[in-house]
């Protein structure tokens, strides 16, 4: 009788004490707060994606609501205005929104690239033939810095050819496929969709060996939300692992879904080899910087020396 009550009060512990390990757990998911991240549904963000739609961020207890904006100017607009906790950006512009003043770090690098496509009907086929055309471009982004970095490397001067801005990535598509432009920048799976109705890639951001875009985070932020920030960095290397095992057909809807494009217009999107979270290359924010001051659009005295919070990327 002794024994049996023994075994009785053991397994009683056991079970109050699982149960506890259970609360704890709980609460600490809890005490996570909600991460606000502004981006433009391309190939860069995926591997966060695939993290929130496979349940990766459940269950490290992080909580993320994708903010998704379909132009640059909107989504910096909403971040410059507190409204996001961060967003996912061009390093051009997230060099030029600190530079004049935003309280920002760029945390880690993405992957991604720029395809310069080009219309139809607008007889270019080489570099060369840029010069008299209109390229479109998003104002002070790595739109417009690729395509002068573009035309500089055909010896082409930025006065003779005309930069229309359009900001917003489906109206300068359209614009391309009606003939309205020549040719413009677009991350995947735009320019997949592009070529799958006879635009043609003329030159890629990674042939130019620049590094499109990064995650950035407000100093607000990453002062309030630091193991925030680190789940959400801990995700994007679990949805990177995810990718690297599974077929594409797998992530491929979730980069359809959140495009809003159908999956039959993305499935031929160029694979990228994505990596774990790293930090962004000091040639690459060099590069942008001379192109920013050249601009005249930051000072020439900016060196970048606090653009990038190295805390997050082990």
């Amino acid at each position: 009788m002794k024994r049996h009550f023994i075994s009785i009060t053991l397994i009683l512990t056991v079970l109050l004490f699982a149960s506890c390990k259970g609360k704890e757990k709980i609460a600490d998911h809890i005490e996570l707060q909600q991460l606000t991240l502004g981006i433009i549904p391309s190939m860069d963000y995926i591997p966060f994606a695939v993290a929130q739609k496979q349940g990766i961020y459940d269950s490290l207890g992080l909580s993320v609501d994708f903010v998704k904006f379909q132009s640059a100017s909107d989504r910096d607009n909403a971040f410059k205005t507190g409204k996001l906790d961060g967003a996912i950006t061009d390093l051009t512009h997230a060099i030029f929104l600190q530079a004049n003043g935003a309280g920002l770090k760029i945390i880690m690098k993405t992957d991604g690239a720029l395809y310069l496509l080009t219309g139809k009907e607008s007889g270019i086929r080489k570099l060369s033939d840029l010069k008299l055309t209109n390229i479109g471009v998003s104002e002070n982004t790595a739109a417009e810095f690729f395509t002068d970095i573009t035309l500089q490397s055909a010896n082409i001067l930025t006065e003779n050819v005309n930069k229309p801005k359009i900001n917003k990535i489906p109206v300068r598509l359209e614009m391309l496929q009606n003939g309205q432009i020549d040719a413009s920048f677009f991350p995947e799976p735009f320019a997949t969709v592009a070529r799958n109705n006879g635009m043609k890639t003329l030159i890629t951001s990674k042939e130019l060996g620049i590094n499109v875009s990064g995650t950035i985070f407000s100093e607000k932020a990453i002062q309030e939300k630091s193991e925030e920030i680190t789940a959400l960095v801990q995700g994007y290397n679990l949805g990177v692992e995810f990718i690297k095992t599974h077929p594409a057909k797998e992530w491929i809807k979730i980069l359809a879904e959140d495009s809003e494009l159908p999956e039959s217009a993305v499935k031929h999107v160029h694979s990228t080899d994505f990596q774990k979270a790293e930090l962004p290359e000091a040639k690459d924010l060099k590069a942008n910087i001379s192109w920013l001051k050249a601009k005249q659009l930051i000072k020439n005295n900016f060196t970048g020396e606090n653009l990038v919070d190295s805390t997050f990327v082990k």
